[in-house]
C-alpha cells in the first residue's frame, strides 16, 4: 500500500505546491481525499491507475478542498468513463455538484456518480468493502469538516508451504480451504487443521486522513495505533493565535496528536504559503521536536506505507 501526496498547499497554490489531494493506492485501487484545484494534473502527473478509481472522500467544502471536483468529473466523462463514481463529503456536498454539473445546461454523464452526504456530527463507517473499511469522524473547523481513517481488515495469516509439502498436503482447493480456516482429510485419512499450517492472523495497514482542523481529541481518535497519519500542519509557533482564530493546526499541534495516538509514521502536509525556503526548514524543526521522524510532505511525495 503506498500514499501519494498531490498537493501541500494551503488555501492557495504557489510555483511550488497545489492544493490539497492525496491519494492512498492498494492492489491497483486508488482512493482520492479532497480534490482541490489542479488535482487531476496531479493525479496523471503520479500516473495513477484510473480504470479501478471510484471513491472520493471530501474533508470540508472550502474551494482549496473541492474546486478541482468538477474539471475532475468532466474529464473522466470526455474520457468515456463508464464505471460508478461515488463522492463522500459533508453536507452541502450534493448541492454543490448538482449546481455545477447543471450550469450553464445540465452535464449529461457517461458514467453513474453517487453522492454520499454526512451529517456534521457524523462518526463511524463511511463505506465498507470485503478487505478494508473507511471510517470518519467530526473534526473542529471553521466549518463542519471530517476527518477519515482508511483501515485494511485482518488478513489470513502466512501459509506454511514447506510444512505443507511435508505432511503431503496436494496444491490446489486443499490449501486454499486451509488458508481460509477450513480443515481438510487427506487420502489417507489425516486430518489436517488450519492451525498446522496457517500463522496467526496478520493486522491490516491504516492510514489517517486529518485536514483542516485545530488541536482536537477526535483527530487522536480517528488515529489511534495508525500505521501513517497525514496530519495538516499550517502553521508554525509564530503563527499560534492565527491557527487557534482559523481553527487550523501548529505543526507542533499535529506532530502532538500524532505521537500521543501512537502513529508509527507521520506526515506533515497544507502548509501556509509563507512558509517557503527557511522558514519552512523552521517549521520542520519545531515538528521534530516533538515527531522526531517526521515526514515533510511535498508534491507527488510516494510513502510506503
Amino acid at each position: 500500500m503506498e500514499v501519494i501526496i498531490l498537493g501541500t498547499s494551503s488555501a492557495a497554490p504557489t510555483m511550488r505546491r497545489w492544493l490539497s489531494g492525496t491519494a492512498i493506492l492498494r492492489d491497483g485501487e486508488v482512493l482520492l481525499f479532497d480534490c482541490g484545484e489542479g488535482t487531476q494534473f496531479r493525479f496523471m502527473k503520479a500516473e495513477l491507475p484510473r480504470r479501478k478509481f471510484g471513491k472520493i472522500f471530501i474533508t470540508h467544502l472550502h474551494g482549496d478542498h473541492i474546486f478541482g471536483l468538477p474539471g475532475f468529473i468532466a474529464t473522466m466523462n470526455l474520457g468515456q468513463r463508464d464505471i460508478p463514481l461515488t463522492v463522500y463529503g459533508p453536507k452541502g456536498i450534493r448541492r454543490y455538484l448538482d449546481f455545477i454539473l447543471s450550469f450553464p445546461r445540465p452535464t449529461r454523464l457517461g458514467f453513474e456518480l453517487n453522492v454520499e452526504e454526512l451529517p456534521p456530527t457524523f462518526e463511524g463507517v463511511v463505506c465498507e468493502e470485503n478487505d478494508y473499511v473507511v471510517t470518519a469522524a467530526p473534526l473542529d473547523h471553521t466549518i463542519p469538516a471530517l476527518g477519515y481513517r482508511f483501515q485494511e481488515k485482518d488478513l489470513l495469516g502466512r501459509f506454511d508451504g514447506e510444512r505443507a509439502d511435508a505432511l503431503g498436503v496436494p496444491f490446489g482447493p486443499e490449501r486454499g480451504a486451509l488458508q481460509r480456516g477450513e480443515s481438510i482429510t487427506l487420502h489417507d485419512g489425516t486430518v489436517i487443521q488450519p492451525s498446522d499450517l496457517v500463522g496467526p492472523p496478520r493486522k491490516g495497514k491504516s492510514v489517517a486522513y486529518i485536514t483542516d482542523t485545530g488541536f482536537c481529541v477526535a483527530a487522536k481518535r480517528l488515529a489511534a495505533d495508525v500505521d501513517l497519519i497525514i496530519h495538516e500542519a499550517t502553521y508554525g509557533d509564530d503563527e499560534l493565535e492565527m491557527a487557534l482564530d482559523r481553527k487550523h493546526s501548529t505543526i507542533r499541534h499535529a506532530a502532538t496528536i500524532a505521537r500521543s495516538a501512537g502513529a508509527k509514521k507521520f506526515v506533515a502536509t497544507h502548509f501556509s504559503t509563507r512558509y517557503e525556503g527557511s522558514a519552512l526548514a523552521q517549521l520542520e524543526a519545531e515538528g521534530r521536536q516533538v515527531f522526531p521522524d517526521l515526514i515533510m510532505a511535498h508534491d507527488l511525495i510516494r510513502i510506503d506505507v
